[in-house]
């Protein structure tokens, strides 16, 4: 009978079997089951690659061992250590000497060393890897064996990091979980509500992959024309995934995946019109849902500033909070100072009623090996976990914080790529673009709390409240002091108690 041929693996990266968990990433090749012989060592029985051989006092022994073989096709013996013969056949002399089931201890001056001991075991290879185990209960019988057995078939011994199938990044997700390096959304998620369930989040930018295998199917276009643009749909499917990725054994998960979601394009009749898009998403909407802009635009100093800075958006914004939507907007990645004179009497210095969300170091606070463009070395310092990133815009109207670097969640493909992007995900989402979901997904867990608890939901200006008052302080650090302020980064344990 032939060897086993190899077995196919599975799309999974591992299965979990009576012995633990173990890779399928792996096959079977054509490798065939052996028995390992260990003989005893008062047992003066040597051998040679065909048979047992012994002295005329211990002949009957290797005869025996012989005629137990015989019955078997054998395609090799040899030293299971790689022996030389001589070796081999003096393992003769000292086995002769000992008394019966010495103890090596004992006996290790008679020659016991650790080549006599390793001369022992002999490797028989049967032609049929399947008559291994017939030829183990053969052997166990005879009086020179001390012990007999099929070698074993080492796997991994741990899963293999890539599969047919996507890999589950949810372990990458530390924003999800407790303060103070994450936002504590997974602690909460056995309350009632608390994964956004009932509430709406509607996402303003430009496109998005809506047919990725990790968001909800259904999510609908409440109005303008999308951008057909790769970056564009790489940046609105990465946002989106924070939010509302399915919770399965794939990808990652949503901060508040039981919310639904919706997308309107800023694009209106052939032109940006941001203000338009969010009094047109608001009249869709209801009390307790949650509006989302995504976007930033240069300012007066040719900086990127929070999009309220106009007026036609910031009055857009302030219906749309008055109605009851809470609004979370990105402070953009300008590195500009919302209190400085030249922003006097515009919206940066207003309250809007939105909550603006400025970015902060994490906890993994180094760029990763490819760096940042020319201007921030490979795995150079991002700073102090919590502290303002260098790019991040500030202010006091900056209300809080999340994430500005290092987030997993869906598109771009650095993290798992491929042909299709449905099947795309990413280590390195980053800028406030990354920080505003993160805040967005804690107001949807907030408000379906708040409907789940007391029936109805929040008002934006109290959601906003619990975020600031109860989230796990900004800290400062070199060069970015508390003075530049981007506020607390959300914690969902302490922000529950509030509802």
């Amino acid at each position: 009978m032939a060897a086993k041929k190899a077995r196919k693996s599975r799309s999974t990266s591992a299965t979990k079997t009576r012995a633990g968990f173990v890779s399928t990433a792996t096959a079977d090749t054509d490798i065939p089951d052996y028995v390992v012989v260990e003989l005893r060592y008062e047992a003066p029985v040597a051998f040679t690659a065909t048979r047992f051989a012994a002295p005329a006092a211990a002949e009957p022994q290797a005869a025996s061992l012989n005629e137990v073989l015989s019955k078997f096709d054998i395609k090799t013996m040899r030293s299971q250590f790689h022996l030389p013969a001589d070796t081999i056949r003096s393992r003769v002399e000292v086995a002769a000497k000992l008394p019966s089931e010495p103890q090596p201890a004992r006996f290790a001056k008679r020659g016991m060393d650790a080549d006599f001991i390793q001369s022992g075991f002999v490797q028989v290879v049967p032609k049929s890897g399947a008559e291994a185990k017939k030829i183990v209960t053969a052997l166990k019988r005879q009086k020179a064996v001390w012990d007999a057995y099929v070698a074993p078939r080492p796997v991994p011994a741990m899963p293999a990091g890539s599969a047919a199938g996507s890999r589950n990044f949810e372990p990458s997700q530390g924003y999800l979980y407790d303060a103070p390096n994450g936002i504590g959304a997974a602690a909460v998620w056995g309350l009632a509500g608390a994964k956004g369930s009932g509430i709406t989040i509607c996402d303003i930018e430009g496109n998005w992959n809506r047919q990725h295998e990790d968001l909800p199917s259904g999510i609908p276009l409440l109005g303008g024309t999308v951008i057909d643009d790769l970056g564009w749909r790489n940046h609105g499917t990465a946002v989106l995934g924070e939010m509302i990725s399915i919770p399965d054994a794939r990808g990652c998960v949503g901060i508040s995946h039981q919310a639904k979601g919706a997308v309107h394009s800023a694009v209106i009749n052939g032109v940006f019109n941001t203000a338009g898009a969010i009094s047109n998403a608001a009249a869709q909407l209801k009390k307790g849902d949650v509006i989302l802009i995504e976007l930033q635009a240069t300012g007066p100093n040719g900086n990127y500033v929070a999009m309220q800075y106009w007026s036609d958006i910031f009055a857009a914004i302030k219906a749309a909070v008055d109605k009851g939507i809470t609004v979370v907007e990105a402070a953009g990645n300008g590195n500009e100072n919302f209190d400085l004179a030249v922003f006097n009497n515009t919206g940066l210095q207003k309250d809007s009623g939105a909550i603006v969300v400025g970015a902060g170091v994490p906890p993994t606070n180094h760029v990763d090996f490819d760096g940042f463009g020319a201007g921030l070395p490979s795995y150079a310092s991002l700073g102090v976990p919590r502290s303002r990133i260098f790019f991040s815009n500030y202010g006091k109207i900056v209300n809080v914080q999340g994430w500005g670097w290092h987030v997993t969640t869906l598109g771009y493909g650095d993290a798992q790529g491929g042909a299709s992007e449905n099947t795309w995900y990413t280590l390195r989402f980053s800028g406030t673009s990354s920080a505003s979901p993160i805040v967005t997904g804690a107001v949807a867990c907030l408000q379906g709390r708040a409907r789940a608890k007391n029936g109805a939901p929040m008002t934006p200006k109290k959601v906003r409240n619990i975020l600031m008052t109860t989230g796990t302080p900004q800290q400062g650090g070199p060069g970015v002091p508390l003075t530049q302020h981007i506020g607390p980064l959300p914690n969902l344990v302490e922000a529950m108690k509030k509802v």
